[in-house]
C-alpha cells in the first residue's frame, strides 16, 4: 500500500490520514521557518501545513511543515481598489 499524498494538508489532517491508512510508524515532523515568518505571532490564526513529504531512513515518513496565516474569507475586504469610471 502506498503512502497518501499529504502535501498541502493541515498537519492535524495529515496525521489523521496517516493513522487511518494503517501505517504504524510515527512520522518525523520538521518545522520550516522561512525568513518572512519572523513577524508572525503565534496567536494570529496560524495553521501548520505539510509542504513536503518523503521517506527517510528505515522507511520512516518525514513531513516538513510550515506555518501559514489562516484568513477566513471576508467579502468586505475584497472591495475593488479603483471605482469604475463611467
Amino acid at each position: 500500500m502506498g503512502i497518501p499524498d499529504l502535501v498541502g494538508l493541515k498537519l492535524q489532517d495529515a496525521l489523521q490520514i496517516l493513522e487511518k491508512s494503517g501505517l504504524c510508524t510515527t512520522p518525523r515532523i520538521v518545522r520550516y521557518f522561512p525568513p518572512a515568518s519572523k513577524g508572525l505571532k503565534q496567536g494570529y490564526n496560524l495553521e501548520e501545513r505539510v509542504i513536503r513529504q518523503r521517506i527517510v531512513e528505515d522507511g520512516q515518513i518525514e513531513l516538513v511543515v510550515s506555518s501559514f496565516r489562516h484568513c477566513p474569507l471576508d467579502f468586505e475586504s475584497y472591495k475593488p481598489v479603483h471605482e469604475e469610471e463611467g
